[in-house]
């Protein structure tokens, strides 16, 4: 038997066993009852000393980190041997390797023997996993994932809690219940907690959303990314609250038989059916609240997640229009019957400007034809200067030119200047019909587009027909038009006119009044008229008038004394 020995750098994958006897925690008490021990020996004879003992024999076990072999590893046990024994246990099938599967696997790979300490106090597999544990968890090359497998075996397998873990491993539990749930995630996490990309920490946040598959499919993409885990843990907190305060508000919804339906498409800017609550009002043009509109129904409810603030419930009507409401503001929704009603409106005003565009071109080429008379039409010369009066010219425009088919194309004045120069004096109007012309085509394509002076388009129009030219169907109907328009304008401005006008005599009717109650106010006594004056008032006077004359009744007899006495009173000075 010889007995070879390791070199001192090989001392770290053995550092841990040197203090396994103070560590290692005795088994449970349901794997032995003795109090000497789980063989009922004593414990300083649970330990027997096998040397130059070949690890082919041995049983191996399934180990807290994987023994991974390396070519400095191998040669330096082949050429030295191994300074620290196996660490194995009575087995079924012989003896078991607790700690030292890796050494075991160097030296089966190197052909050496190796010693074996058996110790019977590392029979149950939690005793043996926590072992394995004490001797590999404070080496630099063990994996944070590696712990947390042997965590979760001792978990999971062995029913042992995190705080149970932690008190026979001396560690946290908070870092204890971390790496358990990290043996529970997916490659890219546990890789991440490996190189140190991902905190426990965060591995522990991480967990929390492990029963929300789409967010935490969304984390572990964060982690891939490596960068934004922090803020993304908080935004899917802050979407998780939402989604329990939605939840709860439904449910507080539903219970007084509000529906929930989704976000209308193009509600936010009034182009759905759906209209807010408050913006509706009923026949009488009071305005909906949610509990009074809640009989309609067409009462329902969305949360709309676009808002501002805490998310709360939006009411609306989905139809306000069936149901009878009043929409107040924008409300650009149309029916099937409004859409089809628009796009045929659409086309038909799409058609009527082709007409007329066609109608145009033919106008143009009869304004050309008499641009180009021989002689001036008789009374064309008077209505082209009313038109010139009333419409203006543009003498300048190129147009002018078109008009009057002035040959070439170099600078317009000199093509201007040339062509009258050649005119004969009697044709110069002509000259001056083409300039009115470009105006009032101008007046028509105004008119068309719904603004500029209809009654210039008129008269533009009664021109070109008095001198010969058939208005098209497309022309005869836009005059048609024009004129109703017209008409229509001055029956408002009439209506308006004679409103002013009556506005205008109650006014003066006012003051009048106003006047006479002044002048009643200054007299002290209401002015009376011919047939509000009394008729005793007036015989009176005649019987005092007749008196005087001595014409009038006797009246000597009186005693006037006793009728007025006071003209016994002396009369001051």
């Amino acid at each position: 038997m010889t007995t070879a020995f390791a070199p001192v750098e090989l001392l770290t994958d053995e550092l841990a066993s040197l203090e396994l006897d103070e560590l290692t925690v005795a088994p449970d008490a349901e794997s032995s009852e003795s109090p000497d021990g789980p063989t009922g020996q004593p414990d300083n004879a649970g330990k027997v000393l096998l040397e130059d003992v070949d690890p082919n024999e041995l049983t191996f076990t399934r180990n807290v980190r994987k023994a991974e072999l390396d070519t400095e590893f191998v040669a330096s046990i082949r050429e030295n041997g191994l300074v620290q024994p196996i660490i194995a246990t009575p087995h079924e099938d012989g003896i078991a390797i607790i700690l030292g599967n890796r050494r075991a696997k160097g030296a089966i790979e190197a052909g050496r023997l190796v010693d074996v300490v058996v110790r019977n106090d590392l029979t149950t597999e939690q005793a043996r996993i926590i072992a394995q544990l004490i001797e590999n968890m404070h080496r630099e090359d063990m994996k944070q994932s590696e712990i947390g497998d042997a965590y979760a075996q001792l978990s999971i397998e062995l029913g042992l809690d995190a705080e149970e873990i932690a008190t026979r491993v001396a560690q946290d539990p908070k870092k204890v219940r971390a790496s358990i749930a990290l043996a529970g995630m997916p490659k890219t996490a546990r890789a991440a907690v490996d190189k140190g990309a991902l905190t426990f920490e965060e591995a522990e946040a991480l967990a929390e959303f492990e029963g929300d598959p789409k967010a935490y499919k969304r984390l572990l993409a964060k982690i891939e990314n490596g960068h934004g885990l922090s803020w993304a843990i908080k935004d899917e907190r802050r979407k998780a609250e939402r989604a329990a305060l939605r939840a709860e508000t439904a449910q507080a919804l539903a219970a007084i038989n509000v529906r929930m339906v989704g976000e209308p498409q193009a509600f936010s800017w009034g182009g759905s059916r759906e209209v807010k609550v408050d913006r509706l009002a009923d026949a009488d043009g009071v305005v909906l609240t949610p509990e009074t509109h809640a009989a309609c129904p067409g009462h329902a409810a969305f949360f709309n997640e676009h808002q501002a603030g805490d998310l709360k419930a939006t009411f609306l009507c989905r139809d306000p229009h069936q149901y009878g409401h009043h929409v107040s503001g924008s409300y650009n929704f149309l029916s099937d019957e409004e859409q089809a009603a628009k796009a045929a409106a659409e086309q038909a005003a799409r058609e009527r400007r082709e007409a007329l565009a066609i109608s145009q071109e033919v106008r143009v080429e009869y304004i050309q034809e008499l641009c180009r008379s021989k002689k001036v039409p008789k009374g064309m010369t008077k209505k082209v200067l009313r038109l010139l009066y009333t419409l203006g010219a543009d003498e300048t425009s190129p147009e002018v030119l078109v008009y009057l088919n002035a040959p070439g194309d170099d600078d317009r004045t000199d093509r201007f200047e040339r062509f009258t120069r050649r005119m004969a004096e009697a044709r110069l109007p002509l000259v001056l019909l083409a300039a009115v012309a470009v105006r009032a085509e101008r007046a028509v394509r105004q008119a068309l587009s719904g603004y500029g002076d209809k009654w210039a388009a008129l008269e533009w129009f009664d021109f070109l027909t008095a001198h010969g030219y058939p208005l098209t169907d497309p022309e005869i109907e836009l005059v048609a038009e024009l004129r109703a328009k017209i008409a229509e304008s001055e029956a408002r401005a009439a209506a308006k006119a004679a409103a002013e006008a009556a506005r205008q005599a109650d006014a003066d009717e006012y003051d009048e009044d106003s006047e006479s109650e002044e002048a009643e106010e200054e007299s002290g006594e209401p002015e009376l008229t011919a047939e509000e004056e009394p008729e005793e008032a007036e015989d009176e006077l005649s019987r005092h008038l007749a008196i005087i004359a001595g014409t009038g009744p006797d009246d000597s007899g009186k005693d006037w004394e006793a009728m007025y006495p006071e003209i016994n009173e002396p009369i001051a000075a």
